[in-house]
């Protein structure tokens, strides 16, 4: 996969991420008013309910480290797009290669369409645009991990140090 379809398929991974954070995943309505939530507002409430740990490993699988792992391919995709070696580069690929162990956005999406399925035997229950944003975002970094980093250290003798 070239460079540039890399860098624009991180680019939409960016965006879906950014929906998937501040659209609502769900709404739901139980015999009343529809209470619909955000997935930062859903990581909050576990915290406040004592699920301290679970809060946790939430925000670091599902917001930090996909996070983390497209603004690094980001950062180490757009100087080679423009022919410049990126600044850190060594240090970016190992973190790109800790992090994607971490990136869990698709066990996310699966747990919350389970979640949605169960729920809607208790109350009416709508996937917001996040829950599709999410999904989006799971087939978007399946496809960007799946062309993995090292042809990234071959394209680096063309470039200008």
């Amino acid at each position: 996969m070239s460079t540039q379809a890399l860098l624009a398929l991180t680019v939409a991974a960016l965006l879906m991420l950014l929906i998937t954070h501040l659209a609502n995943v769900a709404s739901i309505r139980l015999q009343g008013p529809a209470l619909a939530t955000t997935f930062p507002m859903a990581i909050a409430a576990t915290w406040r309910e004592g699920e301290h740990l679970v809060a946790v490993l939430a925000a670091f699988t599902a917001i930090v480290a996909p996070a983390l792992f497209i603004l690094l391919r980001l950062h180490v995709l757009l100087p080679i797009a423009l022919k410049r070696r990126p600044w850190g580069f060594r240090t970016c690929m190992r973190w790109l290669h800790h992090v994607s162990r971490w990136n869990m956005v698709e066990v996310l999406t699966v747990a919350a369409l389970v979640s949605l399925v169960r729920i809607a035997d208790l109350a009416q229950a709508t996937p917001g645009p996040a829950m599709y944003a999410m999904a989006v975002l799971a087939l978007l970094l399946a496809a960007i991990e799946s062309a993995g980093v090292k042809h990234l250290w071959h394209e680096l003798p063309e470039v200008r140090k």
